[in-house]
Order: C-alpha cells, then sequence, then structure tokens
C-alpha cells in the first residue's frame, strides 16, 4: 500500500513512519524538514519538502497514494488553528489527487467527545487547551461534512510507551467515559490497521486502554 503522512516527524507520526516502513508499505512522507525524519529510509520513502496547510504541496504529496494518514499537532501552541488550516487544504487537495481514504488523527474532548472525558480532564482542556480544541472541533466536522472515506481517531492522553496491541476501540459516541491514557505506538498501530481495510470508514473512534 502506497501510504502519504502528514505530520511524520512528529512523536505519534514517526510511530506511523516507523511501523509503516517495517510493515513494507510504501510511504510519501511530506514534511518540511526532511533532516528530521530517521535514517536509513530504503527505497520505499518518498520525501517531499512542503507545508501541509498548503493545497499545491499536499496534491503533490497525494497523487499516487492509496490513503492519508495525519498525525499533524500543534506541539506546545496551545493557540494553534493547524487544524483548520490543514483540513482546509487537504479536502480540495485529495480532489484534485484523485484520493478518497483518510485517516486522521484528532483528541479525545474535542467537539462532542467532550462527553467522554472525566470531569477534571474536560475542565483541564478547556483552561489550557480551549482554543486548540475548538480549532480541531471545526476542523473534524469540515472533514466529516466532506465526501471523503474519512476516519477521525481519538485518543486521550497519549504516552511513550510500547506498542502492545492491547487497546480498545470504540465508536463513538458512547455511553460512560473512555479509559484515560494510550500508547503512541498503539494508536500508531490502531491508524495503519484502520488504512488496510474499510472496518472505520466513516467512524469516529476512540482508542483507549
Amino acid at each position: 500500500m502506497r501510504i502519504t503522512l502528514l505530520g511524520a516527524t512528529g512523536p505519534t507520526g514517526l510511530q506511523v513512519f516507523e511501523q509503516a516502513v517495517q510493515a513494507g508499505h510504501e510511504i510519501v512522507a511530506l514534511v518540511r524538514d526532511p533532516a528530521r525524519l530517521p535514517q536509513p529510509r530504503g527505497g520505499r520513502v518518498d520525501v517531499v519538502t512542503g507545508d501541509a496547510t498548503n493545497t499545491e504541496d499536499l496534491s503533490k504529496a497525494l497523487t499516487g497514494s492509496d490513503v492519508a494518514i495525519s498525525t499533524l499537532g500543534a506541539g506546545k501552541n496551545f493557540k494553534s488553528d493547524i487544524a483548520t488550516q490543514a483540513t482546509r487544504a487537504f479536502i480540495p487537495a485529495a480532489h484534485a489527487a484523485g484520493l478518497q481514504r483518510v485517516i486522521w488523527l484528532s483528541a479525545l474532548g474535542v467537539g462532542d467527545t467532550a462527553g467522554q472525558t472525566p470531569t477534571l480532564v474536560k475542565f483541564a482542556i478547556r483552561v489550557m487547551m480551549g482554543k486548540l480544541f475548538d480549532d480541531k472541533a471545526v476542523a473534524d466536522d469540515m472533514l466529516r461534512s466532506s465526501d471523503l472515506d474519512w476516519t477521525l481517531v481519538y485518543p486521550m492522553i497519549l504516552t511513550d510507551g510500547p506498542r502492545t496491541r492491547l487497546y480498545r476501540t470504540i465508536d463513538l459516541p458512547s455511553s460512560g467515559k473512555v479509559g484515560s491514557r494510550i500508547s503512541r505506538a498503539d494508536v500508531a498501530d490502531f491508524m495503519l490497521r484502520a488504512a488496510l481495510g474499510n472496518e472505520w470508514s466513516h467512524h469516529n473512534v476512540a482508542v483507549a486502554r
């Protein structure tokens, strides 16, 4: 499978990148700084230098791929609007490239998924990351309203733990709360699984231990 990966140099994106390479997939990584990608990369990795909020750069990276996986994040910038910027550019770029399937990383607590978070976590999100999560909510709605074949992935607290494959997938919305911690490696594992089939097509999925 040929996968275009956005956010490949971030902590979760690196997990997707490494697991996809190990599994023998072809990877197209759209990055601003290729030097931040792991070395050696081998012949099944193409690197496109560009901006994930630029439609032309995205279209170039998406052309010829079977699926896109986005792990784009704002880092420590809690006022970032990268989610809406990237989604607004991605949708027309996907149309131009003839790509339909996309697996997109969001966060538990965004939009209607706030009801699945513990009260203290919900309060902390609103105080510390309210603007960032509001931006993500708009971006998620844009993707859901598009004609793309999307899966939105909602982890809560990401850790640097190992890939265990011992995680739960919860169709959202669901009754009750969702577990709080999940390793980036397990989130990457699920995103690649979702990319390989249609089981989670047009689903909002929480991933938790």
